[in-house]
C-alpha cells in the first residue's frame, strides 16, 4: 500500500507540474499571439487534468478494495466462530440428551425392579412403557439437537454466502483499480 501511495503521490506532483507547465505554455502563446503553443498549453492542462482524475479514482479503488479485504476478514472470522459455537452447543446438546436417557433408563429400571417384588407382570409393562417413553424421550431430544445443528448449519453457510459476495466485491474493485492504474500508465 506504501508503494502505491507513493506512487500515487509521485503522479500527483508531476500532473500539478504538468498543468502549470501547460498554464504557462498557454499564457506565452497568448502574449507571443502563438496560437499552436497555446493550444498547446491548453492539451497539456488537460492531460494533467485526466491524470489528476485518474490519480483520484486509483486511490479510491484502493481503498474500497483494503475495506472490502477487511470485510472479507471479519465475515471469515466470524464464520469460524459460529462453527466452533455451532459444533460446540450440538456436542453439548447430544451429550445431554444421552444423559438424559441414562437416567430415565436407569430409573426405568430401578422402577421395574421395584416392581418385581409386587407383581412381576405389571412391573414388566409398566417398565417397558418407561422405557418406551425413555427411547422418545431420548429420541426427541436427538430430534432437538439435529434440528439446532441443522440451524447452526444454516447460518454458517449464509456468512459463507456472504463472505464470498464480499470477497467478489472486493475481486471487482482490484480489478477496477488495476484498469484505472493501467489507464494512468498511458
Amino acid at each position: 500500500m506504501t508503494n502505491s501511495s507513493d506512487g500515487q503521490a509521485d503522479s500527483a506532483r508531476g500532473g500539478l507540474l504538468a498543468g502549470v507547465a501547460g498554464k504557462v505554455k498557454e499564457v506565452a502563446g497568448a502574449v507571443t499571439g502563438n496560437d499552436s503553443l497555446a493550444a498547446e498549453g491548453r492539451l497539456q492542462q488537460a492531460e494533467a487534468d485526466q491524470r489528476k482524475e485518474a490519480a483520484t479514482r486509483a486511490a479510491v479503488a484502493d481503498a474500497r478494495a483494503d475495506q472490502a479485504q477487511e470485510q472479507i476478514s471479519d465475515a471469515a472470522a466470524k464464520a469460524a466462530a459460529e462453527r466452533q459455537e455451532a459444533a460446540a452447543e450440538a456436542a453439548s446438546t447430544s451429550a445431554e440428551a444421552q444423559r438424559t436417557a441414562q437416567v430415565q433408563q436407569a430409573e426405568a429400571k430401578a422402577a421395574a425392579e421395584r416392581e418385581a417384588a409386587g407383581g412381576r407382570a405389571a412391573a414388566q409393562a409398566r417398565a417397558s412403557a418407561e422405557v418406551a417413553d425413555a427411547d422418545a424421550d431420548a429420541q426427541a431430544e436427538a430430534r432437538r439437537a439435529d434440528a439446532e445443528k441443522a440451524r447452526v448449519e444454516r447460518e454458517h453457510t449464509e456468512a459463507l454466502a456472504d463472505a464470498d459476495s464480499v470477497e467478489a466485491q472486493a475481486a471487482s474493485a482490484r480489478r477496477e483499480a488495476d484498469r484505472l492504474a493501467a489507464e494512468t500508465a498511458r
